[in-house]
């Protein structure tokens, strides 16, 4: 009897592990579709890019990838969620990246920027636009992630690191993301200016970025001995 009930006990701890093993393949798998299915929809837009062509991709069968998206406009929309989470995941809070308010704020605003003027990102912004008509959804989410949830978090960070009151701290926040943004942000969008190819993990080494510059903008907007 007690053999039983330990050979029960053992077999429900390996279907356990099983399961956990499996979830995580899953998660992986999905990951890697999402992947894939990014480089097919920067490369084709939508409308070429087929389910047969992202599965090739992926290496994986249209039967799998249905599997995890029934239709093309939720692997669409997914691709965004994915890419979004990557990025404001990456670029964290202003208070992440130095204890003096002001170097933090300028660092920040040099990831920021950094992120936004790299090739992908403007890739992505393009096709957002391109596609807002048929998915707006995405071009939403686009907006209030890399822009609306950017300003936020400044905001928050003026609010609770320099006292600032919290309507001044969003009018702050929103002068400063303009200032940096416009006209480099428009230009690299347009195809006016070349976007950089990547960004750097070392701040300020990336062409895309000034840091002399941002902190003059900083330090004409934000009242930093506050």
């Amino acid at each position: 009897m007690g053999n039983s009930i330990f050979a029960m006990g053992l077999a429900y701890r390996r279907a356990f592990v099983d399961i956990k093993e499996m979830a995580k393949r899953g998660s992986e798998l999905r990951t890697h579709m999402l992947h894939a299915a990014k480089a097919v929809f920067l490369e084709t837009g939508f409308e070429r890019a087929s389910m047969d062509r992202i599965a090739a991709h992926a290496g994986t069968t249209k039967r799998t990838l249905y599997a995890h998206f029934v239709r093309k406009e939720d692997l669409f929309l997914a691709v965004f969620d994915l890419v979004l989470d990557l990025q404001l995941d990456h670029l964290k809070g202003p208070a992440d990246y130095a204890h003096d308010p002001g170097q933090a704020l300028v660092l920040f605003c040099a990831r920021f920027l950094e992120t936004v003027l790299s090739s992908k990102p403007i890739r992505l912004f393009r096709l957002a636009i391109t596609e807002a008509e048929r998915f707006p959804q995405g071009a939403v989410r686009l907006h209030e992630a890399m822009f609306e949830n950017v300003q936020a978090r400044v905001a928050h960070f003026l609010h609770e690191r320099l006292g600032v009151a919290d309507a001044e701290s969003q009018t702050l926040a929103q002068g400063l993301l303009a200032q940096l943004l416009y006209p480099r942000f428009t230009r690299a969008l347009f195809g006016a200016d070349e976007p950089a190819a990547t960004w750097s993990e070392e701040l300020g080494a990336s062409p895309a970025v000034d840091l002399n510059a941002i902190r003059q903008v900083v330090g004409s907007l934000v009242p930093l001995t506050a």
